[in-house]
């Protein structure tokens, strides 16, 4: 299985088979699409007055097609990406903060997977050795993470570890290969981190 792995120049580097890019990259546009970002970020207008305050960052309510970014989302994937901040201890604080932090949050996950795609670009459909610098391994923690809630919440993934689904499964369950997909990512994410250590 694919590792990181630290090399003389001080980078770190993953070799990968065809068929473990061609996954990794999958996920990471699956998730740009659950984030409503396909591509490139999506331009908006800014308001002059906001830009001139050096407010243009902050989202406006119609930010997110046609529903306001104050309501949590609908999709338990969504919801466990970009989580409430005060839970339902207070509602009123936990839209407000969502309405001011949604659209940043989201483009930063977005900017992680693309990140992380840009990587893949050149092992595509014929594995071979990434290579990454500091921001790049941020950028690949970032999107592995991403990449694990949403897995891990479509598989019901829970931290008691007892409770392994995974040896209940038929051998030709489909969802076996979800769950292989999972473990990978999480064995990359943790090769990651030891690497940085």
């Amino acid at each position: 299985m694919a590792t990181f792995r630290r090399s003389r120049d001080g980078l770190l580097t993953l070799d990968l088979r065809p068929v473990e890019a061609d996954v990794l990259a999958s996920l990471a546009r699956e998730v740009l699409e659950l984030l409503g970002a396909p591509g490139e970020p999506a331009q908006r207008a800014v308001d002059p007055l906001a830009e001139e305050l050096g407010l243009a960052d902050l989202p406006s309510f119609g930010d997110h097609e046609g529903a306001s970014p104050a309501v949590p989302p609908e999709d338990e994937v969504l919801r466990r990406l970009l989580p409430d901040a005060y839970g339902e201890d207070d509602p009123q604080a936990a839209a407000e903060f969502r309405r001011l932090t949604e659209a940043g949050l989201r483009e930063r996950k977005a900017r992680a997977a693309r990140g992380l795609l840009a990587t893949l670009e050149p092992v595509a459909g014929q594995g071979g050795r990434v290579k990454l610098d500091a921001d790049g391994a941020r950028t690949w923690l970032a999107a592995l993470n991403d990449i694990r809630l949403a897995l891990g919440t479509r598989l019901g993934v829970s931290d008691d570890p007892d409770e392994d689904p995974f040896d209940a499964l038929a051998e030709e369950d489909p969802e076996r290969y979800a769950w292989a997909v999972y473990d990978f990512a999480t064995h990359l994410q943790e090769t990651l981190v030891r690497s940085l250590g």
